[in-house]
């Protein structure tokens, strides 16, 4: 849905995009003031989702409460579970076992691509390559069938527990798994001819939509927008959390390659073109050396959480996902609030499409893999 308001020659026009845009990842609109095809302005509203998650979480039971948080970031739903659990253990003094720890990696990894692959399709959406889309959703749904698998749902799968996970992950899904991202690692070469390098695609992703490095800085970017212009932070490696201290795996960077310079939506495309590659391989860590014994710590079940607060930190797939609770020792949550990295890519993408031409603006804006139903939480 879009409104156009013409004014007398001279003076910038006004549109309205959205709320409700196909080629949007969610519920948001922009208001643009143009000049011919470039746009001047940019205000983007949000707030059309009204889930009201934090306020829910002072209502239901503590477990509960990980269902409500895998539905922050309805794609990479592992991300919330995963916060929530980390800062509610954080209270307590009990340890987590070593199996389950792993077994947190390899979901959020399986996860964290699965969202990778979607926002690479948006980005072949954009540019009208239709043909590269089914080929990357193809490959995606291969991974939703693995989630299916494991917890008998493809999204919001409400899998971890605090002190582990649900349910122990069997032999047969280890080596499927193993199957699925060996599939995905050949497919990836096939991404690259595909878009990478392709004479079309880096015309229209090349030197648009630059995000410079002390512009991320100013708007708290965080995730793969902040590794593309140029700066290594990834919560993984510098604040690292359940086992990832103990896998080996490199934080891609952007860098002005020649055909493409920093911060540019091309560089956020070969970004997540890397980490999908680097998940990989992590996943092929934890299927090699995947330990014996629990998969959760019996301690938690029935517990009331004590009195105190906690804050966690965790990488998704779109950035920094923090979790901050408090307890006052009943059943429920006194407060529970989160810190999402689409409220900072939202006020990036209103910066860095002024100036650019209307036609590179969707394109522009799923460079940055906003989730709208993430912050209107």
């Amino acid at each position: 849905m879009s409104s156009i308001t013409s004014t007398r020659s001279g003076f910038p026009s006004r549109i309205r995009l959205g709320p409700f845009h196909p080629i949007l990842s969610g519920p948001m609109r922009a208001d643009l003031e143009l000049d011919g095809e470039r746009v001047e302005n940019c205000a983007i509203t949000l707030g059309y989702a009204h889930k009201g998650i934090e306020k829910l979480l002072e209502g239901v039971p503590w477990n509960v409460g990980i269902c409500y948080a895998g539905r922050v970031d309805p794609d990479n739903s592992t991300a919330g579970e995963l916060a929530y659990c980390l800062a509610v253990e954080s209270i307590f003094d009990f340890e987590v076992p070593e199996r389950a720890q792993y077994i947190r990696i390899l979901v959020a990894e399986l996860n964290r691509i699965s969202t990778h692959l979607k926002c690479l399709a948006r980005f072949a959406q954009s540019v009208g390559s239709e043909s590269v889309v089914h080929y990357i959703l193809s490959d995606r749904e291969r991974l939703l069938d693995l989630f299916e698998l494991l917890a008998g749902t493809r999204f919001s799968l409400n899998y971890f527990r605090f002190g582990g996970v649900a349910l122990d992950v069997t032999a047969g899904f280890v080596e499927r798994a193993a199957s699925v991202c060996e599939t995905i690692k050949k497919r990836l070469k096939e991404y690259n001819d595909l878009l990478s390098y392709n004479f079309v695609f880096l015309n229209r992703c090349s030197e648009i939509g630059v995000l410079e490095p002390d512009t991320a800085i100013q708007y708290g970017s965080s995730g793969p927008n902040l590794r593309a212009s140029g700066y290594a932070w990834d919560i993984r490696k510098d604040r690292p959390y359940s086992h990832y201290d103990q896998i080996e795996f490199q934080v891609p960077v952007g860098s002005s390659d020649g055909q493409s310079m920093l911060g540019d939506t091309h560089q956020r495309f070969l970004i997540r073109l890397r980490e999908i590659r680097q998940s990989l391989h992590i996943v092929h860590q934890v299927v090699g050396r995947l330990p014996e014994g629990e998969y959760l710590n019996g301690e938690f079940e029935n517990t009331v959480v004590p009195v105190g607060e906690g804050y966690a930190q965790v990488e998704s797939s779109r950035g920094t996902l923090g979790c901050w609770v408090v307890s006052d020792g009943l059943k429920t949550p006194y407060r529970v609030g989160f810190h999402v990295p689409s409220a900072s890519h939202v006020r990036a993408a209103a910066k860095i499409v002024q100036g650019e031409r209307l036609e590179d603006l969707f394109l522009i804006i799923n460079s940055l893999d906003i989730e709208p139903a993430e912050i209107d939480r």
